[in-house]
């Protein structure tokens, strides 16, 4: 029998003025009578092709309540697990405004003729937030990079639960015709044989499916994917992301 685990998270307290949010991830933050608050970035990653030019990264971030002013926060760069060097990148500070949860962090990824082509590298960002403020969500984002490089041949890598026949996976185009798919598979089978496939240039949406509906975790054995294209990430995950996930991507932008 699948088995499905919940995890909660106790977060510290500060008073601001603040307004109520209905949702459920909020609520587990919120405190109406003490005004608790927390902010994290909405996504724990990304990635990105420098081009000669440069690339925009913008990173968006939540708050569990809001304020009558503009808030700022800053981040500081995880010098232990990032990657390349401080001319790769200029980092913006986080603003959230006036009468909202939401806000963006917004960093210049920079080709200054250091990055080496072929290689990743990683920029590991995490918030640095004051002694009154509690993390929601995720404090950490990790930006993905590389020097910009031409790349069609993709392989698809998941490492699957015990259920395999409930997988099945999908790649459409921008007018949502599916130009690639795969599964099911046999139960049992855990790796996957990885599946190789050529994209013309353009954007493309690739979407993972589990028919029971607990993603890659049967209770026991916890499942992963990826699809990449040389050093180029265009999707991945694992672990219990319910019904099906989907990624958006573009082939040489």
């Amino acid at each position: 029998m699948k088995k499905i685990k919940l995890f909660s998270a106790l977060l510290a307290l500060v008073v601001f003025t603040a307004c109520d949010k209905d949702d459920e991830s909020i609520n587990n933050v919120y405190d109406e009578v003490n005004g608790q608050i927390g902010v994290g970035f909405t996504t724990s990653g990304t990635s990105v092709s420098v081009k000669p030019e440069g690339a925009v990264v913008t990173l968006g971030v939540q708050s569990t309540v809001t304020t009558t002013s503009d808030r700022n926060y800053d981040v500081i760069v995880n010098e232990e697990t990032s990657t390349g060097n401080a001319g790769h990148y200029i980092i913006g500070n986080i603003t959230i405004p006036a009468g909202s949860y939401d806000g963006l962090l917004t960093v210049n990824m920079i080709d200054d003729g250091t990055m080496e082509e072929g290689v990743s590298y990683d920029l590991v960002l995490d918030l640095d937030l004051p002694a009154d403020v509690a993390v929601h969500t995720s404090k950490t984002a990790t930006i993905t990079y590389n020097q910009y490089l031409l790349c069609n041949d993709f392989t698809l890598v998941i490492n699957d639960d015990f259920w395999s026949s409930e997988r099945t996976w999908e790649v459409t185009d921008s007018a949502g015709n599916v130009v690639e798919s795969g599964g099911p598979y046999a139960n049992g089978t855990f790796s996957i044989p990885p599946y190789t496939m050529t994209l013309a240039d353009g954007c493309y949406t690739f979407t993972i499916y589990d028919s029971y509906g607990d993603g890659q975790f049967d209770g026991t054995n916890t499942g992963s994917y990826s699809l990449d294209c040389s050093i180029i990430n265009a999707a991945t995950g694992g672990g219990n992301w319910g019904s099906s996930e989907s990624t958006d991507f573009c082939v040489n932008p």
